[in-house]
């Protein structure tokens, strides 16, 4: 089985890391597909997460 071409170059890699840095993106991922397709996920831009309503802030 012949060795395929890689779907995403460390160049590529490094150049959205970059990029989502200084959008000030502190959580993301990327999604690969063996089709080529690609998808970077963003989470919130630099905001803290909200924190969460438990059943025991109403007491």
């Amino acid at each position: 089985m012949a060795n395929r071409p890689a779907l995403i170059k460390q160049a590529d890699l490094t150049r959205i890391a970059k990029a989502m840095q200084s959008a000030g993106v502190a959580e993301w991922r990327l999604e690969m597909e063996p089709s080529g397709k690609m998808a970077i996920i963003a989470g919130q831009s630099g905001a803290a997460p909200a924190a969460r309503k438990s059943d025991w802030d109403d007491l």
